[in-house]
């Protein structure tokens, strides 16, 4: 995979001014940096370059890991709890069948 470099972030933001109106800006973008794909371009752009993209919130990404992180554990701690009462139940049951005889 090509890194891109200052002079190809330089080349790809003047001709995103240049052609972004068009719908073949980033086909046209790779004719001029043909070393990439349109595809790599435009992922680029809108991951690195794009100044109209929203910042990414890494304090709400965090939060909805952390969150997840809770909900999991406490499903893993009511499967447990589930299983040791399943435990003691059958017990329960087998000790009333041997002992209804």
């Amino acid at each position: 995979m090509c890194k891109f470099g200052l002079e190809e972030n330089n080349r790809i933001r003047h001709s995103v001014r240049m052609y972004g109106h068009l719908d073949d800006c980033f086909i046209r973008i790779s004719k001029i940096l043909p070393q990439y794909t349109p595809e790599q371009i435009e992922n680029h752009y809108k991951k690195y370059l794009d100044e109209d993209a929203p910042p990414i919130n890494y304090e709400r990404i965090l939060e909805t890991y952390e969150k997840l992180q809770a909900i999991n554990i406490k499903n893993e701690r009511l499967r447990k709890l589930s299983n040791v009462f399943l435990k003691f139940y059958l017990n329960y049951l087998n000790y009333q069948y041997l002992y209804s005889m």
